[in-house]
């Protein structure tokens, strides 16, 4: 686990990416999730 004195710097553009992604990155993964039960011949009920 980093230091706060050890953390690499990050820079704007690369903080901006951290929170578009953080906004929905758990309703994409529960989506994708869904996709390959669903190609696997399961379904689930919603």
């Amino acid at each position: 686990m980093y230091k706060p004195e050890d953390r690499p710097e990050v820079s704007d553009k690369e903080q901006k990416d951290k929170v578009s992604l953080s906004e929905t990155w758990s309703q994409d993964a529960q989506d994708e999730l869904e996709d390959f039960i669903e190609q696997q011949g399961i379904y689930i009920r919603q």
